[in-house]
C-alpha cells in the first residue's frame, strides 16, 4: 500500500494538461519540456499498448494516459525512489488501472515483458554519453542524464524488441546524435519514418529532434516542420501555447 502523504523534501507539481499533478524532489532531477513534447509526438489517440523506457517521475506515461484514453501503459524504471514517487503519482491522478510502474533494469526487459506486446514505445533516454560532459553529483540526475545504466544502443535493442509489426518508438535526443540514432533504428529493423526537430528560437539551431522509426516494411522519410519553442525570451511559441490551450 502506497503512502501518499507528500514528503519534506518533495514538491507536488501541476501538468495542467489534464489536470494531472507529479511528485518530485524538490532538489536534483526534476521534469522538463522534453517530456512534454515527447508525450505530444505521437500520432493518434486510440493506441490500447504502450510501453515506456526510463520512466523517471513518470510525466511522460501520465501525459500519454491523458492522450490516448484507450491505452494501457507499462512503465519501466531502474531507480528505486523514482519508481516509488511515480507509483504515487498514478494513485494520486487515479490511473492506477491504467499505467503500472516496473522497477527493472531496461537491459533485462526480455525477462519482464513479452516481446511484440506494445503499439507504441517511448522514452527520453539520457541524452550523454557515459564519460561526456559533466556528471552531476545527484545520483538520480547522474542516471537520468548520462549513459550511466543504459546506452542509446540499449535502448533501441529493446524498443525493437518490445513492438509489434507496424508498432512505433518513439524518443527524444540531441540533434547531434541524429546520425547515430537513425544507424541503431536501421540495424534493429525499426527503419527512421518520421522527424521533427526542436529549435529554442527560430534562429537558432535545432538542440533536439523527435525520432519516429517504424517496425513496417521499408517506406519514405518524413520530416515535420520544425518546433520552435519561444517566440521570445520567456514566451512560448504558438504551438506550445496551444498543447497548453493558452
Amino acid at each position: 500500500m502506497l503512502n501518499n502523504e507528500l514528503r519534506n523534501d518533495e514538491s507536488l507539481d501541476d501538468l495542467i494538461l489534464g489536470n494531472m499533478k507529479v511528485i518530485q524532489p524538490r532538489e536534483g532531477y526534476r521534469f522538463s519540456l522534453d517530456a512534454v513534447l515527447l508525450a505530444h509526438f505521437p500520432a493518434g489517440n486510440r493506441i490500447k499498448q504502450i510501453v515506456e523506457l526510463g520512466s523517471g517521475s513518470g510525466v511522460v506515461s501520465l501525459l500519454t494516459a491523458w492522450r490516448a484514453p484507450l491505452a494501457r501503459i507499462t512503465a519501466l524504471e531502474v531507480q528505486p525512489a523514482m519508481v516509488e514517487r511515480s507509483r504515487r503519482s498514478v494513485v494520486l491522478n487515479g490511473l492506477q488501472e491504467r499505467i503500472d510502474i516496473i522497477e527493472a533494469d531496461i537491459k533485462e526487459t526480455e525477462k519482464i515483458l513479452p516481446g511484440g506486446m506494445a503499439e507504441l514505445v517511448l522514452s527520453n533516454p539520457p541524452f550523454w554519453r557515459k564519460g561526456e560532459g559533466k556528471i552531476s553529483q545527484d545520483p538520480e540526475e547522474a542516471v537520468a542524464r548520462h549513459e550511466i545504466k543504459l546506452s542509446l544502443p540499449e535502448l533501441v535493442e529493446k524498443g525493437a524488441y518490445l513492438l509489434a509489426p507496424g508498432g512505433k518508438l518513439d524518443i527524444i535526443h540531441r540533434a547531434e546524435r541524429l546520425d547515430e540514432a537513425m544507424e541503431l533504428f536501421r540495424v534493429c529493423k525499426v527503419p527512421v519514418r518520421r522527424l521533427r526537430f526542436i529549435h529554442s528560437f527560430s534562429d537558432r539551431e535545432a538542440r533536439l529532434v523527435l525520432i519516429e522509426g517504424d517496425k513496417n516494411p521499408p517506406g519514405p522519410l518524413t520530416v515535420m516542420p520544425p518546433l520552435i519553442i519561444y517566440e521570445q525570451v520567456g514566451v512560448y511559441g504558438q504551438e506550445l501555447r496551444n498543447i497548453y490551450g493558452r
